[in-house]
């Protein structure tokens, strides 16, 4: 079956399709991997890049490491053992990413690797890729199902209310748009694509006008 990228509108319903879509193909959800696996790669906390996906391309350490060469600020780390031999540029872009970047994360360590955990993982069976430009990374890659979720705002802010009780409909408005936009600048940051441009995608559903159960229904036949 083909690997699945999923992309989704804030408070679209798209986490939850997403989740039982993945459980009803039997596919590996994959999110926090994701996050784990380039935690481990640049060897900082999964906290680190967590936080810096979230605000990385807006940052001002994402913008110096555009700018300047910010390898005067990375961390140093002492080791006992016999100094590692120097890796090439080459055996760097193999996958998995080998290159030891010393504690350091900014915007062109992850973007690197980003695409280069996405396309490792998208060369698995049955698994579905949760955000982060899947749609760009693996564009020209055969036996890909690019999904996008989309939904009217007032439908977007009812699904939020019935989460947040306590949220007005202008608050849940504003958390709508503040959350579109790290989406969509993430996107254009690090690809130079527009995130609601509908050629990235093989599939664009609008759940303000298909029920969520008929959605995963689609998708799953598609997919199967």
């Amino acid at each position: 079956m083909p690997v699945i990228t999923f992309s989704k509108e804030y408070a679209s319903g798209g986490l939850e399709i997403a989740k039982r879509l993945a459980q009803k193909l039997n596919y590996d959800y994959l999110d926090k991997e994701i996050v784990e696996q380039v935690a481990d790669h640049t060897k900082v906390s999964h906290q680190e890049v967590m936080d810096f996906e979230a605000e990385g391309h807006i940052n001002v350490r994402a913008y110096l490491s555009r700018i300047i060469d910010l390898d005067i600020f990375k961390k140093t780390h002492k080791h006992d053992e016999v100094d590692e031999p120097e890796t090439t540029y080459d055996e760097r872009d193999k996958i998995p990413y080998s290159f030891d970047t010393q504690g350091w994360i900014d915007s062109d360590i992850y973007r690197d690797m980003i695409c280069k955990v996405v396309s490792e993982l998208g060369q698995r069976n049955n698994v579905m890729i949760a955000g982060r430009g899947g749609q760009c990374i693996l564009r020209e890659q055969t036996g890909v199902i690019n999904i996008r979720i989309i939904a009217a705002m007032a439908d977007r802010i009812a699904r939020l209310q019935i989460e947040n009780p306590d949220l007005s409909e202008a608050q849940a408005q504003k958390q709508i748009e503040a959350m579109d936009k790290k989406s969509r600048e993430y996107i254009k940051f690090y690809f130079k694509e527009d995130w609601n441009d509908a050629k990235l995608y093989d599939v664009v559903i609008n759940t303000s006008r298909v029920n969520d159960d008929k959605v995963v229904e689609w998708l799953a036949a598609l997919c199967s």
